[in-house]
This record gives C-alpha cells, sequence and structure tokens, in this order.
C-alpha cells in the first residue's frame, strides 16, 4: 500500500508537469513566430526604403543632369549602394523610369480631372484665385518631375508607355484647360461671340507642356516657386484678350496673387 502511494506520486508529478512543458513550447513557437513576423515587416520596411530612396534619388540626378546624362549604376553611387541592390528592386535605369512615371502619371491624372467632375470646382466668389491654385498645384508636380518635359521627345520615342502616357495626359490637359477658361470667362461674363473655347485651350495646353522647356532654353535663373507662379501668369494669360475692358483688371489681380503666393511660400 505504502509502494503503491510512492510510485503513484512520482506518475501524478509528471502528468501534472508535462501541460506546463508543452505550454513553454507553445510560448517559444509563438514568440519565435512573432520575432519571424517582425524581422520579416522589418525586412519588407527597409526594402520599401530603398526602394523609395532609389526613385526620389532618380529623379533628383534626372532633373539636375537630365535623364540621358544618368545611369543606373550613377544612382547606384549617389545612394552608396551596390548596382546589384538596385536591380534587386528595378530592372536597371528602364525599370526606375516605368516606376516615376507611373506614379507621376497616376497623380497628375487625379489633379487634371478636377475640373471635369466637380461643376463648382470654382469659387464662383474668386474664380481666378481658385483657378490660379490649382494650376499652381498642377505646375507644382510638373516641376517635381521636369526631366519628362525637358526631354520629352527623345523619352516618348524611346518608351512607347511614356508616349502613351503623355499623349493622354495631353488630351486631359486641353480638357482641363477648357473648362478653366470657359468658367473664368463666364464670371467675369466676357465670352463674346468670337472667342473659340477649344483655340483657347490649345494654347493653354500647349503652354503647360512646353514651358518648363522653353524655360530651360531661356537660360534665366529662378526659384522653383518664381518658374511655378510665372507659368501660371502665362497659361492664364490666354484669356485675357477676351476680357475686354477687363483686361487690365485681369492681370492686376494676377500679378497680386503671384506676389501674395511668393511671399508666402518664402516666409
Amino acid at each position: 500500500m505504502i509502494l503503491a502511494i510512492a510510485v503513484s506520486r512520482p506518475v501524478e508529478q509528471r502528468s501534472s508537469t508535462l501541460p506546463v512543458t508543452q505550454m513553454i513550447i507553445a510560448i517559444t513557437q509563438i514568440t519565435s513566430l512573432h520575432e519571424s513576423s517582425r524581422r520579416l515587416i522589418a525586412l519588407q520596411s527597409l526594402a520599401m526604403k530603398t526602394a523609395q530612396r532609389i526613385l526620389l534619388t532618380a529623379t533628383r540626378l534626372f532633373n539636375e543632369q537630365g535623364e540621358r546624362n544618368v545611369t543606373a549604376n550613377d544612382i547606384a553611387l549617389e545612394l552608396d549602394i551596390s548596382p546589384g541592390n538596385l536591380y534587386y528592386h528595378f530592372k536597371g535605369k528602364d525599370g526606375i523610369l516605368s516606376a516615376l512615371f507611373a506614379d507621376y502619371y497616376r497623380e497628375l491624372a487625379s489633379l487634371l480631372a478636377a475640373p471635369l467632375i466637380d461643376d463648382s470646382f470654382l469659387d464662383q466668389s474668386n474664380p481666378l484665385e481658385r483657378g490660379w491654385l490649382f494650376l499652381t498645384v498642377l505646375l507644382e508636380v510638373m516641376y517635381q518631375h521636369r526631366f519628362l518635359y525637358l526631354n520629352q521627345s527623345d523619352l516618348m520615342q524611346r518608351y512607347p508607355e511614356i508616349d502613351r502616357g503623355m499623349r493622354r495626359l495631353m488630351a486631359l490637359k486641353k480638357r482641363s484647360a477648357a473648362q478653366l477658361a470657359t468658367d473664368l470667362l463666364a464670371s467675369a461674363d466676357a465670352i463674346p461671340p468670337t472667342a473659340r473655347p477649344e483655340h483657347i485651350a490649345d494654347s493653354m495646353a500647349m503652354t503647360l507642356m512646353y514651358w518648363l522647356s522653353f524655360e530651360q532654353f531661356a537660360g534665366e535663373s529662378l526659384s522653383a516657386q518664381q518658374s511655378i507662379h510665372r507659368a501660371v501668369l502665362q497659361v492664364l494669360s490666354h484669356c485675357a484678350p477676351y476680357l475686354g475692358e477687363k483686361q487690365g483688371d485681369f492681370f492686376a489681380e494676377c500679378e497680386l496673387i503671384n506676389t501674395r503666393l511668393l511671399e508666402k511660400s518664402s516666409s
């Protein structure tokens, strides 16, 4: 009887410690799994950061030196990473250009669609200022990717996807410009029978498409904001001939908006 009790106690102890052992193993596995997940997330985050750094650095070099003059190795050297690391994220310079243009196209197309899908896009209390701000935001995005416009024809010839995208953006620019011109002239009660909205839209879209290239050839040293607001004034000036006696007031108001926004951006 005593023997039976003596033998049974170790058995009871072993059976009671078994769940604890299993629990420790389970906790260890869960902890290991969580650590693996954290490492995976950290690696993915690092990869995303590296890819983003590649795109940002490529954009800066393309803008400063011209897309033709920058190689994938130049980008890797600037980032202090190996060419193999760069090729892990993108298939060379072509892959970088493709990713940059895809991001740019999505952002600009979304902006250009705003006047087309919102009938009340221009604030009736001050449509000129609202139009100015719209064009400013639009040209800021274009300026950030100005390498696309400084070597536009060459890029479109070498990359079919850029060619198709730029043509679609041009069509959107014409439609948005036509809507903008119509709203501005209507707000000023200045739509004479001789006005041809499609001609005004063509002129505005052409200025949007080639102004950055024109400024490069002009060789003037302007800040980003000066360049952008000068382009905005040039785009809107295509409406001025149809304003009659209000033409002087139109340019005076444009100059006031320009001065105020430049002062705000420099403060």
